[in-house]
């Protein structure tokens, strides 16, 4: 399937695993350039460089940060100016009982 993704450039935030490294994986098979980002710096050298073996015509790049924070926020958008594609997919839940997630917790997951 062509979805027109060639020489896009896409942010898929929380894609050094799961459903968010799927997305990555896909969307570099589709000739998508993409930013793997997450908060562990070996972690998201570890996904590009599979990318990068997968798809050698494509060109994935390491955007560790904690988008949670705004200064590593900022400093992700300085690296990457100009993206064609956001996937926001940030993983930032943490696991616990439902009924012991507070009001700021919850206000947390929502405005990330």
């Amino acid at each position: 399937m062509d979805l027109h993704l060639t020489n896009k450039l896409a942010l898929i935030t929380g894609s050094t695993k799961g459903i968010g490294k799927a997305i990555a994986i896909e969307m570099a098979r589709e000739g998508t350039d993409v930013i793997i980002n997450g908060r562990n710096e070996a972690e998201v050298t570890k996904v590009v460089e599979e990318i990068q073996t997968m798809f050698p015509d494509t060109h994935p790049q390491a955007g560790t940060a904690d988008i949670s924070i705004e200064s590593q926020r900022t400093t992700l958008l300085e690296k990457f100016p100009k993206v064609d594609i956001l996937v926001n997919n940030m993983g930032i839940f943490e696991p616990m009982e439902y009924w012991d997630i507070d009001d700021a917790t919850w206000e947390k997951f929502f405005t990330v």
